[in-house]
């Protein structure tokens, strides 16, 4: 199942340090993130970082601040993960994901403290596949939000 969480951009979910873009000639600007996020800054807000837009005129097809104005599916929890995994092969798989991703991580990743990313997503299913297990993987959760 998945849960849409955001759908309509609000400045309260933008992440402090982000980074905005407000090239307003841009041909690719109603598809990216940053500048749509540019627009809703409320007037209360002095200042915020943003793009030297001089940097990538001429070179908007190829801009390498473009980041897509679409909702990502994000994972959250893997406590299920491991139960149709024969148990040999779970400890394995557990021991691996450890290993890749840090023994806290894992944990915070597992207790849903810490979204996956779709190319994390990827990793944890190659860890399986690493092991002979090619079923699809059901996390706990999935949560589609703007991948900032």
């Amino acid at each position: 199942m998945i849960k849409t969480m955001k759908k309509p951009l609000t400045y309260d979910d933008i992440p402090k340090m982000y980074l905005f873009c407000n090239h307003t000639k841009c041909p690719r600007r109603n598809k990216c993130l940053r500048f749509q996020a540019a627009m809703i800054v409320p007037l209360s807000v002095p200042h915020y970082e943003a793009i030297n837009i001089n940097h990538v005129a001429g070179n908007e097809k190829e801009c390498s601040y473009f980041s897509a104005y679409t909702l990502t599916t994000f994972a959250l929890g893997i406590s299920h993960i491991l139960d149709d995994v024969p148990h040999k092969k779970a400890m394995a798989i557990q021991n691996s994901l450890k290993s890749l991703m840090g023994k806290s991580m894992y944990y915070r990743i597992r207790n849903k403290q810490r979204r996956l990313h779709p190319s994390e997503q990827k990793q944890i299913a190659n860890v399986f596949l690493e092991h002979g297990i090619k079923t699809k993987i059901n996390f706990d959760e999935y949560i589609e939000d703007y991948d900032w």
